[in-house]
């Protein structure tokens, strides 16, 4: 009986873990930052005037063992050249390890900052870093690998 009890000790504990860190995103590659050329950003601040503002931008994303299939903006930044040169550089430039799959739906969120001048994914804390290309961790939910989604 005892040992019963510590067996399901044991394999509760172990279950907690496993659902803590199943709650974490894993690390599934390291990519450089898109690039905008001078043009482009002279466009935002022409647009934007003197009130520069962050523009998000969403991208789906299709990975089958590391290689990005296909790419699509799901909701655009209103400047077609610029998602048009954002789709390019990631569908020419990035890869993630190798043994993620990915599937068709893998979203990706990035924020074009006209301020600094940089394409950073959205939520970086604030860690922008002055050389070029930005190298960036590309991170997943790890619920969302498990589940095949």
């Amino acid at each position: 009986m005892k040992k019963r009890l510590l067996l399901l000790s044991v394999s509760l504990l172990s279950l907690s873990f496993t659902s803590a860190a199943l709650a974490e995103e894993v690390v599934i590659g390291r990519v450089p930052m898109p690039v905008l050329n001078s043009s482009e950003w002279a466009m935002i601040r022409q647009q934007q005037g003197r009130n520069l503002q962050i523009i998000p931008v969403d991208v789906n994303l299709a990975v089958d063992h590391g290689v990005v299939y296909a790419v699509s903006i799901r909701h655009g930044s209103g400047y077609p050249e610029i998602d048009n040169t954002i789709v390019r550089w990631i569908s020419n430039n990035w890869r993630t390890d190798n043994w993620f799959r990915g599937g068709d739906s893998y979203v990706v969120s990035l924020d074009v900052d006209p301020v600094l001048h940089h394409v950073v994914f959205r939520n970086n804390d604030g860690n922008v870093r002055n050389s070029f290309p930005i190298i960036e961790t590309l991170r997943a939910d790890v619920i969302s690998i498990v589940r095949g989604s």
